[in-house]
């Protein structure tokens, strides 16, 4: 029996479900010429175990771009918990995150995780225009990063490099 490909449609619903806008604020020193304390990472992931591998494999082929990678829980597994090793989607460079952005910004998302895709691209829009180089440009996207995830950050607090906590 012949697989039918993925459509549009499938692929939003299962982003909705599964999928992980996600803008990691790291240390400096992971880009040390980098003018700030912050740097903000942008990744778009989808976690699945081995088992549907094969839906990350179609999803893959049908964005064309990303790569997927095996995500080892064996500390997870030390701690006493019986977790399997899972394996991420990831698109983490501008060109690629903008391609994902053409795809999936004209539909319709029905869940919470609309704002997270909406800020996401707002921060990746700031990203391309290189205003994540200007002080006022790194404050909009760590204000911004600490919105999504249903706020999940508004604890977040960080040092800039002017010594106020943000």
């Amino acid at each position: 029996m012949e697989e039918e490909p993925l459509s549009k449609d499938w692929l939003i619903g299962f982003i909705e479900g599964e999928g992980n806008f996600n803008v990691a604020l790291s240390n400096k020193k992971d880009n040390p010429n980098y003018p700030f304390d912050i740097y903000p990472m942008l990744q778009f992931r989808i976690f699945l175990r081995e088992d549907d591998l094969n839906a990350l494999n179609k999803i893959r082929e049908f964005l064309g771009v990303g790569r997927i990678y095996k995500k080892k829980t064996e500390y997870n597994r030390r701690m006493g918990f019986r977790a399997k090793d899972q394996y991420v989607y990831c698109i983490s460079h501008s060109k690629e995150l903008l391609k994902l952005k053409e795809i999936i910004t004209p539909t319709t998302f029905h869940t919470k995780k609309a704002k997270d895709r909406e800020i996401f691209f707002k921060i990746l829009d700031l990203k391309v225009n290189k205003k994540h180089l200007t002080l006022e440009g790194n404050e909009q996207i760590i204000n911004l990063a600490k919105m999504m995830n249903s706020g999940m950050r508004e604890n977040f607090k960080i040092k800039l490099n002017n010594g106020q906590k943000s």
